[in-house]
């Protein structure tokens, strides 16, 4: 009997060297490669040639965007770089914007300054206001059929603003590039903005724009096109309803390092 029960034992703890030295051997998971899609921070300035899209669809050039990084600094308490770009007209001229934006492995993000979308909502619904600090560009990894919310200012559970992304899937860029050599592989994602404006005693009022802008690994942005608004908006540009829009496209055509 006891012959037995060591026998028993022996094979007992047989078996659990077994298993252990099985668990031992295999491999962990490797961990997901995440590409990146947003050189920053970046010392390069790189240009875009920027036409306007008329209503048949006929592009005629308006200028040159140049594209360059300002120093990192905290905007309420989270640090982000400066985007500074400006937009020289073919005909004089120029227009500036300057954004606030940070990545990290999962995402691209612009901050927004929100202070002045309470004058969408009448004073009675502000309590009740539910928004987004960011907008959230890029979420990553890309993945078939991916969407996210890109941004959202909600009043109870009614949208006023809401930004959504899709993921488009993969497309050659083919425009040339002066600074840079070899085929663009970039990753189309489409924005589409609603708002929603509430009108006491009336029907609320609903207006949308679209638009796409291609992202590559190791260059960012190298195209845009869609709502010159909507593009605005996602830089982090406090949403002006009175801001003329129109059809854009723009393109990279020179990277300087």
């Amino acid at each position: 009997m006891k012959f037995r029960k060591n026998l028993i034992l022996l094979t007992l703890l047989g078996g659990m060297f077994f298993l252990t030295s099985c668990k031992e051997s295999i491999e962990p998971p490797k961990p997901e490669v995440i590409k990146n899609y947003f050189t920053l921070p970046n010392n390069s300035i790189t240009k875009y040639l920027v036409d306007s899209v008329s209503g048949g669809s006929n592009y005629f050039p308006i200028g040159i965007k140049t594209v360059n990084w300002g120093p990192e600094g905290v905007t309420a308490g989270t640090p982000y770089y400066t985007q500074n770009e400006q937009l020289d007209y073919l005909t004089g001229g120029n227009s500036q914007q300057r954004m606030k934006v940070r990545k990290t492995e999962r995402g691209l993000y612009y901050y927004l300054d929100t202070t002045g979308f309470s004058a969408l909502i009448p004073d009675t619904a502000k309590p009740f206001i539910q928004i987004d600090r960011e907008i959230t560009a890029i979420s990553l990894p890309f993945f078939a059929g991916q969407s996210w919310s890109a941004f959202k200012f909600n009043v109870v559970i009614i949208p006023i603003i809401n930004c959504t992304a899709n993921y488009l899937g993969s497309v050659t860029y083919d425009q040339t590039i002066q600074g840079h050599t070899g085929t663009v592989t970039a990753e189309r994602i489409k924005y589409t903005l609603s708002i929603t404006i509430p009108t006491q005693g009336l029907s609320a009022v609903n207006i949308q724009y679209t638009g796409e802008v291609w992202y590559a690994e190791g260059l960012g942005v190298v195209k845009k096109e869609g709502d010159y608004f909507l593009f605005q908006f996602l830089g982090g540009s406090e949403v002006d309803l009175l801001m003329p829009n129109y059809r854009v496209r723009e393109r990279l055509n020179e990277i300087i390092k």
